[in-house]
């Protein structure tokens, strides 16, 4: 093997991918042509994880990094704005164990904005936030212009490779990030999941009802999108509070709006967790809601414009959010009945809506389309209105088409 000084990081998702990438350079030296010494593995915490994530790290994945003596550093953002930066929580070429959590946690920011994770022009905002920033800041800070940065992308993902390159050269042009030579090995090697998941295996001898999980939050909407619902089921019937974890987060985004779940339009996790008698994970979500002490009296406005003019087309959508009221639930759920001019539902899900203005109850509708309703959420919603919301819920209500 010809090996040559540079330094090589690698983002190190916890997960099947990245994991396998990096076995496979320290068992067959072969397929690496630098030293491991100059390799350093990089984790951003989102504070989320499943905890079967942690457990496989420190059995198996950490004693190899002692063994090597490679150097791996666990980092976390530390706050919901940029201007927090990150922290270290480890950084150690003899790890002894993960350090899944730091200050702040993925999950904050989605309770406090009302909303779960999604995409945006085809790439993880949630991923973006908890994973890309911080590693931006830690490698601007730590390595050297011109290194070598790896993901572990499988060969089935070349779109999201792409997207990545793109992503990453548009930052360096912005003067965000430090240069780099980005490398996708598995994609060069053709190794799918698939292929990743059976080395796993044959290296660590794990017996088939229990390879290497999929690394992810444990609300997590793409872990149920990409074909692997019995995956996502088994570990909520192993692990219940992890599910809970997801139908409790859910509650809020699904009170600002029925139509989103966990799962995208109208698949929610509370549906998943009936469907498949996941009676544990209903129980504690129910009662870690009964439990919040403190609930807000939110009353929420939206407008759907008209796309090109048209009232068939639906067009932006405006949102203002604010809490009018705090106290106990009961007391929440008492004021929102007594709100006048106003028609009182409760959904599948159990939450008591009053609508004032539902225009997209309807088989047809009509854009500009106005929901106005007020809804009872646990305390912590921060209130947001769009800028020139007024302007347009003023013009909604006129009647007046616009794009």
């Amino acid at each position: 093997m010809s090996t040559s000084r540079r330094c090589v990081v690698l983002s190190l998702g916890m997960g099947i991918d990245s994991v396998a990438l990096l076995v496979r350079w320290i068992v067959e030296a072969a397929t690496r042509d630098f030293d491991l010494r100059d390799l350093i593995c990089v984790t951003a915490m989102t504070g989320d994880e499943h905890d079967r994530t942690r457990e496989l790290m420190e059995r198996y994945l950490l004693p190899l990094l002692r063994t090597y003596a490679i150097r791996y550093v666990q980092i976390a953002r530390r706050g919901q704005e940029a201007s927090a930066g990150y922290e270290v929580l480890n950084d150690s070429r003899a790890p002894e164990r993960m350090h899944m959590r730091g200050s702040w946690r993925l999950s904050d920011e989605m309770r406090s904005a009302g909303t779960l994770p999604s995409l945006v022009k085809g790439r993880r905002w949630c991923s973006e936030r908890a994973k890309g920033d911080p590693l931006d800041w830690w490698m601007r800070d730590h390595v050297p212009a011109g290194y070598t940065h790896v993901v572990g992308f499988a060969a089935e993902e070349p779109g999201r490779a792409i997207r990545d390159t793109d992503a990453r050269r548009a930052k360096e042009a912005e003067g965000k990030v430090v240069p780099c030579t980005v490398m996708y090995p598995l994609i060069e090697w053709g190794w799918d999941r698939a292929r990743c998941e059976r080395y796993l295996r044959e290296q660590f001898n794990l017996p088939n009802e229990q390879g290497w999980a999929r690394s992810c939050c444990t609300y997590c909407p793409f872990q149920a999108t990409a074909g692997s619902r019995q995956e996502l089921t088994a570990r909520w019937r192993a692990q219940p509070d992890a599910g809970a974890d997801a139908l409790v987060l859910e509650h809020t985004a699904l009170a600002l709006n029925e139509r989103i779940g966990a799962f995208g339009v109208n698949r929610t996790a509370v549906d998943l967790a009936r469907d498949e008698g996941l009676d544990a994970v209903l129980e504690i979500a129910g009662k870690r809601l009964d439990a919040v002490a403190k609930w807000s009296l939110v009353e929420v406005r939206r407008v759907f414009d008209a796309r090109n003019q048209s009232p068939e087309l639906k067009g932006m959508a405006w949102r203002d959010v604010h809490a009018a009221r705090h106290g106990s639930r009961n007391e929440m759920l008492s004021h929102l009945t007594a709100i006048q001019s106003t028609t009182t539902c409760t959904d599948a899900h159990g939450i008591t809506r009053a609508w004032r203005r539902n225009d997209r109850a309807t088989d047809v509708v009509r854009y500009p389309a106005i929901e106005w309703f007020w809804v009872a959420v646990p305390h912590g919603l921060q209130d947001k209105k769009r800028k020139g919301f007024e302007r347009v819920w003023t013009r909604a209500h006129s009647g007046t088409l616009f794009t």
